[in-house]
Parts: C-alpha cells; sequence; structure tokens
C-alpha cells in the first residue's frame, strides 16, 4: 500500500516538474496580437458618426498646438484661432495673425486664414471658459454659423476668447489691451466622445480639464 502511494507521489511529481508557464516573449507577442486586432476591429465597431467625432477633435487639438507654436515664434504679433461651425455638418479651422498689436484697430492687419479647407462633420463641440469680469463664454454645442476665437500671446499663453462675432470685422476680434473678454480658467471642450482641454497656459490635450 505504501509503496503504492509512493510511487504515485513520485508521478504526480515527475508530471508537475516537466509544466511550465508562459515565457515573457510568448507574453509580449500575445499582448500585440491583441493590439493590433484592437486597432483593426475598433474602427469597424465604431459607427461612423463617433469615428467623425473623433476625427474633428483630434484636428482641433492639432490645430490649438499649430496655433501655440506661431504665437511663439511671432515674438510682436497675437495669433487667433477659429472655430466655426459654418453649416449643420461642416467646421471651419482657421489661423489668423495679427502682426501689430500696438495699432487701434486691432486684427486690421490679420493675414488670411490657414487651415481653411471646410471639414464635412456630422458632429457637435460645446465649449465653457470663465472670464475675469463678465458671463462665461460657454455653449452646449455650437450652432450653425456660430464661431469661438482664441487669442494667444507671444508666450503662447490662452488669453482671451470671444464668440460668435462677425469675422469680417476688425473692431469684433479680442484686443490684447481690453480685459473684458480675458480668462481665468481652462477651455473645456466637450464632444460626444466626452471633454478635451485647452490650458491657460497654451497646452492642449485629450483629457478632462485638471
Amino acid at each position: 500500500m505504501s509503496s503504492y502511494l509512493l510511487s504515485d507521489s513520485k508521478n504526480s511529481c515527475s508530471y508537475l516538474s516537466h509544466q511550465r508557464g508562459f515565457t515573457l516573449v510568448e507574453i509580449i507577442v500575445v499582448i500585440i496580437l491583441l493590439g493590433i486586432l484592437s486597432a483593426v476591429a475598433l474602427p469597424r465597431l465604431q459607427s461612423s458618426s463617433d469615428y467623425q467625432a473623433y476625427t474633428l477633435r483630434s484636428t482641433i487639438l492639432s490645430s490649438l498646438k499649430l496655433a501655440q507654436k506661431t504665437a511663439l515664434a511671432q515674438h510682436d504679433s497675437s495669433v487667433y484661432w477659429i472655430l466655426e461651425r459654418s453649416a449643420a455638418d461642416q467646421w471651419q479651422i482657421q489661423l489668423r495673425i495679427d502682426s501689430d498689436t500696438t495699432d487701434s484697430n486691432v486684427a486690421d492687419d490679420v493675414t488670411p486664414g490657414q487651415l481653411a479647407d471646410p471639414f464635412i462633420v456630422n458632429a457637435f463641440v460645446g465649449y465653457n471658459v470663465s472670464l475675469e469680469s463678465g458671463p462665461n463664454r460657454s455653449s452646449v454645442s455650437m450652432g450653425t454659423g456660430g464661431n469661438l476665437v482664441i487669442m494667444y500671446n507671444q508666450l503662447g499663453d490662452m488669453v482671451e476668447v470671444v464668440e460668435n462675432i462677425n469675422l469680417a470685422q476688425a473692431s469684433d476680434y479680442p484686443d490684447p489691451d481690453d480685459a473684458t473678454d480675458r480668462v481665468d480658467s481652462s477651455l473645456t471642450f466637450t464632444d460626444s466622445n466626452g471633454e478635451f482641454c485647452l490650458s491657460l497656459t497654451g497646452y492642449s490635450y485629450d483629457e478632462t480639464c485638471r
């Protein structure tokens, strides 16, 4: 009896000794394959409207980064980033530069709009930012014909925000000498995928404002 138990115990130990776990290389290969499958399958699972909204968000974030870099490179100029909903399913992003911030006619010498090709996107964008004085700039969803204008200073900071102005009217643009439109908080954007942020220092990122 005891010899049988001893023999069975030896066989069990021998079986366990031949078992082994996954190697690090195997785990890494599995993770890589899962990543590839996710990258291929996720766009197919998402609706076209989700994909359009994500594309618009990515474009906004990229253009905000470009606006800050432009402001840092322009030194004595004010840079205006403009988001306009020109039609229900059409968005336009522009970047304009005022090369003389000392004249009394702000934005008279704004350069022609850049990034001017319209985006055909069936999506919504909302925003909220508080001002040092006056009501907040806020919209649950920008309406057709609406626009949002953000002014950067020479340090690349977001300093002023106006909304729904006449883009052809120079006096409607933010005035660096007028504190009426000066911001005192980060600007929170909202779309169907959640929130993303533009900080006071001009840093834009794909997360809720911290």
